[in-house]
């Protein structure tokens, strides 16, 4: 590189250097700092709402688990007595149709609690999803702002 090549590349990076008064690095750095304050405030938002999805996580599944809990219990009862009857039928045919109609609603009863159990879940993964859904909308429009 010769000497005049040099002391061009030094007089272009000068005039750079000139060329950045106070006023712009002050301007530059406040829109930095203010760009920095958006974003941990956006972080500590984002962390409130994974928070908010965990506890309405664990609100669902407490409330399925305590249902599945009474279910299981009532199925239990239900099955005992079903079996006392059955033991103390007076003929075969009663027996017969003591089970019959147990079968039938131990069939609906559980087709029952699964449509429940499903409902649940549905409500439960709508109410975990929300806070998050929420922070993804606001981070894409965060982004669509800073776009030229």
């Amino acid at each position: 590189m010769t000497a005049s090549k040099k002391t061009e590349k030094a007089t272009d990076a000068f005039e750079t250097l000139t060329t950045v008064n106070p006023e712009a690095f002050k301007q530059g750095y406040e829109k930095m700092a203010e760009s920095v304050s958006t974003f941990a405030d956006f972080q500590k938002d984002t962390y409130e709402a994974f928070v908010a999805s965990a506890g309405a996580f664990a609100k669902g599944f407490e409330k399925l688990a305590s249902g599945q809990t009474a279910f299981v219990k009532a199925a239990f009862e239900d099955t005992v007595a079903n079996a006392k009857a059955v033991a103390s039928a007076k003929s075969p045919q009663e027996a017969i149709e003591l089970n019959s109609e147990f079968a039938r609603t131990a069939v609906e009863n559980n087709l029952g609690q699964v449509s429940k159990a499903a409902d649940l879940w549905i409500e439960t993964t709508k109410e975990t999803v929300e806070p998050l859904s929420a922070r993804y909308s606001e981070m894409v429009e965060k982004i669509q702002a800073f776009r030229p």
